[in-house]
């Protein structure tokens, strides 16, 4: 399984060669669960709640789905006393350094996990976005939920658990979801640890070579990543279509997954509630 690495919105994303089954948008009907954890919101998108690494208590992790991997700061490593041993990913045309450390267990929220392999990096050079974390958690861990249920206006997030897979991690559970653009299908990553849309250029064009764009397209950067700002009439995720702002990329290269086609920030919904449901593939909203 090829390990591929991807910056957005700040953060490097780490992304697994598998195969991505279509998930779908609904509306969400239904309140999240009384019973949940309370987090903190960073930069109006970014999930920050408290874990424990074997007798650690106390750290800071950004909830991340469009990760699969789990990260922890090299700093809480030293004071763990972890052994660590080099790797490497790709972030687009380049191959980095990392390390690894096998953690006795973690805990975060209901989610217990012994013997978690975790990459090892200071997180302040992946983004400023970070530097007030200990860690990532990644799909490794996230995956062993059913689904998960995030209250933006109450800050509070529940984890139904799925004790059938509680002690496994399914890399395809990843949520793709359908986002229609014009007319056409795309396909989208929903990302807890970026803010916006973005869209891969060339895959946008050539679905689209008469896309329209309402004013005049902008730059921006993402990370070191330059990327195009541009308004896109005619979007549709689940319900009417609207005019949505979006962040445009060139190609992913070797960080590239088979069928993706850009993220979904769920921030960018502007949602009170936001439900990932890995089992059934759906993403509900309200």
């Amino acid at each position: 399984m090829a390990l591929r690495m991807i910056l957005v919105g700040g953060v490097r994303l780490l992304l697994v060669g598998a195969v991505i089954s279509q998930a779908s948008a609904q509306n969400l009907d239904r309140a999240c669960s009384d019973w949940a954890t309370p987090f903190d919101l960073v930069s109006n998108f970014e999930i920050v709640i408290q874990g424990q690494l074997g007798e650690t208590n106390g750290l800071r992790f950004i909830l991340d789905t469009g990760s699969s991997y789990s990260v922890i700061d090299r700093s809480v490593a030293e004071r763990m006393g972890l052994h660590r041993r080099p790797g490497s990913v790709f972030n687009f045309d380049r191959k980095l350094a990392i390390e690894w450390a096998d953690v006795p267990q973690l805990r975060i929220g209901p989610i217990r996990v012994a013997d978690v392999a975790m990459m090892v990096t200071r997180l302040a050079d992946l983004s400023q976005f970070a530097e007030h974390a200990d860690g990532i958690i990644g799909m490794d861990v996230l995956s062993r939920a059913r689904k998960i249920c995030i209250d933006y206006e109450r800050r509070r997030i529940s984890f139904q658990l799925d004790m059938g897979r509680a002690k496994e991690s399914s890399a395809d559970r990843t949520l793709v979801t359908p986002v229609i653009i014009q007319g056409i299908s795309m396909r989208l990553l929903v990302d807890t640890g970026f803010e916006y849309v973005l869209l891969y250029r060339d895959r946008l064009r050539s679905a689209l070579p008469h896309l329209q764009m309402e004013g005049e397209p902008r730059k921006a950067s993402i990370g070191r990543l330059q990327a195009v700002l541009v308004t896109l009439p005619e979007v549709q995720i689940a319900g009417p279509r609207k005019v949505t702002p979006v962040l445009l990329i060139e190609g992913a290269g070797k960080a590239g997954l088979d069928g993706v086609d850009g993220y979904l920030g769920p921030a960018a919904l502007h949602a009170k509630r936001v439900e990932l449901d890995f089992a059934a593939k759906t993403l509900r909203w309200q």
